[in-house]
């Protein structure tokens, strides 16, 4: 679910609590446009008169697939949600609004929740979007689907369904049940309080909705996407998708009554170099391309230069790349704090945001940004040479060790190698050895995320000693949670896939692998919280504590821009159903229902 560090920060998405709180986004809808909107109020038109046009965008990540456990990462994730949506979606001031769902209602103990659908929706193969719909696709997410199937046919069953297996089931362990209570609504049991349940139905916008014809087999599964999105899949290559649109899509511009979407198709190509992304836009040679300050901000500075060709869509800072320390890895020198210690006190956040990030971040004074709900400066270590060194000198009497080294992976971008050797030397005058090792990005991942390692090989859950990785963001705690937990399924646990998923997948989120159950103490606390202030409490103790034992470090907050000739338009500025405006840039791009051509 995850893109490489940028770095690439790899990245793993986001969701953020229904609160008070608030993010700033520009509007780039002038009078003029809202205007013409207005007076095409009740036209079948788009806003310049006429619906049309192919556009091709860059991206930097590659398509895994379809299924359940091909998690597309940062920008293929933009380009797979044109296909699937989410039973809720995020409005430009961070809150949770209904898409696919009209609502969430829970108990007043926070343990159930009843979720109503919107009526009259259809996938693309005419099949009707519904309460068994929703079931299907969360049994399947869950791990239920692969459960029954073990049940019933033993490690044959599991293997057949195996395709229905992804991180996502971790991510779900707090659901107990889901039941269908109308041909329209669901039900939802958990074995927590959860106060922000609907934020792990979003999950950064990973938790679409596929056909159940999808669902029915491994090829269906991963290479023929089938969604209710306003454009329908038409072709693929891990380096290309190609969408067309849905004639029969759902949703109409609220503010001209318009069926949506209008653009006629949208090929996504994969340019992993953020210099030939770059030249695409200057030569118009593409229409749009995506950008992350963490690898690209030399070209993103150019790009925002030339204000007569281009124009520039950016993201809030609320992306915070983080450095996991592996500590249950066999072998990895995480396990004794004093690594820990000496490694994160090594950290030149300010020259990496200076030198390599070319002042684009905020540097980093927590492992979340300031806005977050986590948020604390507790505990978290300043730079620090010599007191690095002289964690080092601790490390090797404590352990005997000659040295203190370790290895973290990086993808096959340029850039990201710039950041490793960077990097690499700045720990070195710690008198720290850091080997990094070159592979491309799926690969990485499945190391990353592996729930199945063959121990007897050397194999781990996450097998580097460090990851940089992009998987903390915004300003709640939902989707960043699970990754600090010592296991998904807690030791008194009753989900009923426990049993077969609580030693694999249940450690396979947590990259730090560590075996501290005070940490899920802490944040389950504020989950179970009744009040805004009671949660912020605990997950503050939370982020302490991590940061006084050295668990993980953070960098620099960064954002992401995309790029569009002069032709586009209708970015960022389609309302929701609920009248509410939707966001303009997240770590996964844009939404592309209502852009459309000027020319």
């Amino acid at each position: 679910m995850t893109r490489d560090y940028d770095f690439r920060f790899v990245y793993l998405g986001g969701m953020k609590r229904n609160t008070s709180s608030r993010l700033l986004f520009t509007s780039f809808a002038s009078a003029a446009l809202l205007a013409s909107l207005a007076a095409c109020s009740n036209s079948d038109t788009n806003p310049v008169g006429q619906y049309g046009g192919n556009i091709k965008v860059g991206i930097f990540d590659n398509f895994p697939g379809f299924c359940v456990g091909n998690n597309p990462a940062n920008s293929a994730l933009m380009a797979t949600r044109t296909i699937y949506e989410t039973l809720f979606e995020k409005n430009k001031d961070g809150e949770l609004v209904g898409l696919l769902a009209s609502d969430a209602t829970p108990t007043t103990d926070l343990k159930t929740w009843n979720v109503n659908l919107r009526e009259g929706i259809t996938f693309h193969d005419n099949t009707a979007f519904d309460a068994d719909a929703v079931i299907e696709n969360f049994n399947a997410i869950t791990g239920r689907v692969a459960a029954a199937a073990f049940a019933s046919a033993g490690l044959p069953g599991l293997q057949a369904k195996s395709y229905t297996i992804g991180t996502g089931t971790a991510f779900t362990a707090n659901i107990l049940d889901v039941t269908k209570t109308g041909p329209y609504s669901v039900e939802f049991t958990l074995e927590r309080p959860q106060n922000d349940f609907p934020a792990t139905l979003y999950a950064s916008g990973r938790f679409f909705m596929r056909a159940p014809a999808q669902l029915a087999d491994a090829t269906t599964c991963g290479q023929k996407p089938i969604g209710t999105g306003p454009f329908a899949f038409s072709s693929f290559t891990p380096s290309q998708l190609v969408v067309t649109r849905n004639a029969n899509y759902w949703r109409r511009d609220p503010l001209n009554n318009a069926q949506l979407p209008y653009l006629d198709k949208i090929t996504f190509d994969v340019v992993i170099d953020g210099v030939q992304r770059s030249s695409a836009i200057r030569t118009a040679s593409y229409d749009a391309s995506f950008f992350s300050a963490a690898t690209d901000a030399s070209f993103i500075q150019d790009l925002r230069k030339r204000t007569e060709t281009t124009t520039e869509y950016q993201s809030e800072r609320e992306y915070y790349p983080s450095l996991w320390l592996n500590q249950g890895k066999p072998g990895s020198p995480f396990a004794n704090k004093a690594a820990r210690q000496a490694v994160l006190s090594c950290l030149n956040r300010q020259g990496f945001n200076t030198g390599r990030l070319k002042g684009e971040g905020d540097v980093a004074t927590s492992i979340v940004g300031k806005n977050n709900v986590m948020y604390t400066t507790t505990g978290f270590p300043s730079y620090d040479p010599d007191r690095a060194r002289l964690f080092v000198d601790q490390y090797k009497e404590e352990t005997k060790k000659n040295s203190l080294s370790f290895i973290f992976p990086v993808d096959t971008s340029l850039a990201s190698q710039a950041n490793a050797r960077y990097f690499q030397a700045m720990w070195k005058e710690c008198n720290i050895t850091a080997r990094y090792t070159v592979e491309q990005t799926p690969i990485i991942l499945s190391k990353i995320f592996n729930p199945s390692p063959d121990v007897a090989k050397g194999q781990f859950y996450n097998s580097y000693d460090a990851v940089f990785l992009t998987l903390f963001e915004g300003n709640d705690a939902a989707f960043n949670v699970p990754f600090v937990l010592s296991n998904a399924y807690p030791s008194d646990s009753i989900n009923p896939v426990k049993p077969l998923f609580g030693n694999s997948l249940g450690k396979v989120l947590g990259l730090n692998h560590h075996s501290d159950t005070a940490v899920d103490e802490y944040f389950y606390a504020g989950q179970e919280a009744s009040t805004d202030g009671e949660a912020r409490q605990h997950y503050q103790d939370g982020t302490a504590y991590l940061q006084r034992n050295a668990f993980m470090g953070s960098l620099a907050a960064h954002y992401y821009s995309l790029f569009t000739t002069k032709d586009l338009e209708g970015i960022g500025t389609l309302q929701l159903p609920d009248d509410s405006t939707q966001r303009l840039v997240t770590n996964w791009g844009i939404d592309w229902t209502g852009v459309y051509k000027v020319s």
